[in-house]
């Protein structure tokens, strides 16, 4: 059988190159190694260690005196002056009102543990009911006081 030709005549291949470099440098180059200064991390370690010495032209700039008031700050103190003659930073402490959570409490644990405790010996005390109502004490115990005082704020 004859091979097949292929009507289409294959197109030249594209040389595909990098574009020459378009930036400037702003810094120049490095000419050798002699221009690096050369240093030792002790000595800049040494460097930072060392107390700072105020500057020979004036005075470290946290001694400088800070600028005089103006307007705005005279109106403002009016204002707090104005303000404190009539009494309005003037704040009275409420007594505390004594809080019912303790009260509830009790009332709650003696309550709900005693109705568990009668119900068992009203039905008749063997070791089923011994253990239901003993695991019910407990729970209940348990989840009364992680709700009312670890949960629950003053009321």
């Amino acid at each position: 059988m004859p091979e097949p030709t292929d009507p289409t005549p294959e197109a030249p291949r594209r040389e595909i190159r990098f574009k020459d470099r378009e930036f400037e440098r702003d810094n120049p180059p490095v000419q050798g190694l002699d221009a690096v200064p050369s240093f030792e991390v002790r000595d800049l370690l040494d460097l930072a260690n060392k107390p700072l010495k105020p500057p020979a032209d004036g005075p470290l700039p946290s001694s400088i005196a800070p600028p005089a008031s103006n307007d705005v700050h005279a109106i403002l103190r009016a204002n707090l002056e104005r303000d404190r003659e009539r009494g309005l930073y003037q704040v009275a402490m409420e007594e505390r009102r004594p809080s019912r959570r303790k009260r509830d409490y009790w009332t709650l644990m003696i309550g709900v543990n005693g109705a568990l405790i009668l119900t068992a010996l009203l039905i008749g005390l063997n070791v089923m009911t011994a253990v239901y109502a003993f695991s019910g004490v407990i729970l209940i115990s348990i989840g009364l006081t992680w709700i009312m005082w670890f949960i629950m704020d003053d009321y």
